[in-house]
């Protein structure tokens, strides 16, 4: 096996299979003149020069894939084997990387041993029926990807999602290494997923924890999620790609080990104070999040749901994304991934054990009771300005409901507590929305 990883245009390092057996990621020399020691350019668990460690270099890199049955098909439309759910071996890890590489998170591509990038990326338009097609085909082709066309896009996670771009405002196909600019997330198996992470993420835009408020469109009679990429902003009419990497990806945690590993908190804080740019406000944007989230009853807060963006030799904390309110749904368990204090379920999380989880990532007690104070009210008069457009046309009262109530529960001093009348969503059948034998989805007449 062996890998280039190109990073803004540059080839920067080269991954190799040892006699052993084992992953060496081992950046140039070009590349370690210019920019030193010690230096997170790709990963924050692969510094320069290296050679790094195996396990933290096979661990980003599946980092770069999606998860679950989304690569399950990728996998098999290339030929590559999966064993509990990851690459096999690293020459199906290499195999995956090669045909799908071209477009991930952050500014990385991932390209053969001795490859050039694509010189001719290009952008190819989409008609309103092939994107259509591009969505209910997602099953089949999860991403929209197609090596054979030149569509060799990859992005974690475990929900089925299209990668777009938008030119002169109308949909596009990223060609030969083209950047897409957004996320297109169906509504699949829970329903109005699309509608709650639309709110959820609306109310996080208006605290400033995201740079951007997602909206939901009805393609081919399916709610999708159209998310702009922050990743991905546009400077002087072009396309840029700032680099990033997701908490599990920078402290050498595989995909399959997000909800296993431990100490994430006290890891992540100490890998700021060995390269944030800015400790004290990473610290409390990384602890506004984590605030955020328990209150809205998001339940999925792993590593792989909070990401750095590596620059200027050092990490920032990235805008939050992927907040969804799971407490809305009686099938998925109310632990978080990830504790809070000694707090393992949502329904406990009150303000002694925010507060304690605030003091122990570094803050001051004070600042960490005013930084909860001040989500407290922010969230309150963000809830009262929702705009009318994002309650309907779903039970979006009951979300927000849900989530007023954990919010009052917990300025009056109590834990948030389980939903008092849970939320009787219509399924998806009854709304029309029925499903293939091969799981894609489609409005029904």
């Amino acid at each position: 096996m062996e890998l280039d990883l190109w990073l803004d245009g540059k080839h920067v390092a080269t991954v190799v299979e040892r006699r052993s057996g084992r992953l060496a990621l081992t950046y140039s020399e070009d590349t370690v003149r210019s920019w030193g020691l010690e230096v997170p350019l790709i990963s924050c668990s692969l510094p320069t020069p290296g050679p790094t460690e195996p396990a933290k270099t096979r661990a980003y890199l599946e980092g770069l894939l999606p998860e679950g049955e989304l690569l399950r098909t990728m996998a098999g439309r290339v030929g590559a084997r999966l064993l509990d759910d990851a690459p096999a071996s690293l020459s199906d890890l290499e195999l995956l990387l090669v045909q799908y590489g071209w477009e991930c998170a952050g500014a990385i591509m991932v390209l053969q041993h001795g490859a050039s990038p694509p010189t001719r990326a290009r952008y190819q338009r989409v008609t309103e029926g092939e994107l259509r097609s591009l969505i209910t085909n997602l099953p089949t082709a999860p991403l929209g990807s197609d090596p054979d066309l030149g569509l060799r896009m990859s992005i974690g996670g475990t929900q089925p999602k299209l990668l777009l771009a938008q030119v002169e405002g109308q949909w596009a196909r990223p060609l030969s290494g083209a950047p897409s600019t957004h996320i297109l997330k169906p509504e699949m198996s829970w329903p109005f997923s699309s509608h709650n992470e639309a709110l959820v993420m609306s109310l996080a835009a208006e605290l400033g924890l995201s740079s951007v408020a997602p909206t939901v469109e009805q393609i081919g009679g399916i709610p999708v999620l159209v998310t702009r990429r922050y990743d991905r902003p546009m400077l002087n009419a072009q396309v840029i790609r700032l680099h990033q990497e997701d908490v599990g990806q920078a402290l050498g945690i595989r995909p399959v080990e997000k909800y296993s590993s431990g100490r994430i908190t006290e890891r992540t804080v100490g890998l700021l104070r060995n390269y944030s740019l800015n400790l004290e406000e990473d610290l409390e944007v990384l602890f506004r999040q984590t605030v955020f989230r328990s209150i809205v009853g998001d339940a999925d807060n792993h590593p792989k749901n909070t990401s750095l963006f590596l620059c200027d030799r050092g990490v920032r904390v990235a805008p939050l994304y992927d907040a969804i309110c799971t407490l809305a749904y009686r099938g998925l368990s109310p632990r978080m991934a990830v504790a809070i204090d000694a707090q393992w379920s949502l329904g406990k999380v009150d303000e002694i054990a925010l507060v304690h989880h605030g003091t122990d990532m570094g803050l001051s007690d004070s600042r960490s009771r005013e930084l909860v104070a001040e989500m407290e009210s922010g969230l309150f008069d963000a809830i009262s300005n929702l705009p009318a457009a994002l309650l309907a046309p779903w039970p979006g009262e009951e979300l927000v409901r849900l989530i007023s109530e954990r919010l009052a529960r917990l300025r009056a001093g109590l834990a948030m507590g389980m939903p008092t009348q849970p939320i009787h969503w219509p399924s998806l059948a009854d709304r029309g929305i029925v499903f293939d034998s091969v799981g894609g989805a489609g409005a029904g007449t």
